[in-house]
């Protein structure tokens, strides 16, 4: 993830044994933003593929929710649609054809 400040922050996803307590790629640099009070502006988020190639995830629907605090213009890496090692760049809202969320006046 890139901060306002052009830091870029990396986290991982530990493998766990219930599927249903796994985190998101993406929880420890937003975690890491906001306890640097700090904005994001863009997130990527990478898996190695067992062939060594690195593919774009495309933000899951709770990463896009965490997200949402940074604004409707956050940068975000979606995979292109011809080649999965591909980033395509769109902003948060996006990548919805409908944006959930209202900024606050």
């Amino acid at each position: 993830m890139l901060l306002a400040d052009d830091t870029v922050l990396v986290g991982t996803a530990p493998e766990v044994l219930n599927a249903g307590v796994e985190l998101c790629h993406e929880t420890e640099p937003f975690c890491a933003a906001y306890r640097m009070g700090q904005r994001l502006v863009a997130s990527i988020c990478l898996a190695r593929h067992p062939d060594g190639r690195y593919l774009v995830l495309n933000p899951c629907g709770v990463c896009r929710e965490r997200l949402a605090i940074h604004g409707p213009g956050l940068m975000v890496a979606v995979a292109h649609p011809d080649d999965p090692t591909t980033p395509t760049w769109k902003r948060l809202k996006d990548v919805h054809l409908d944006y959930w969320v209202t900024p606050a006046v």
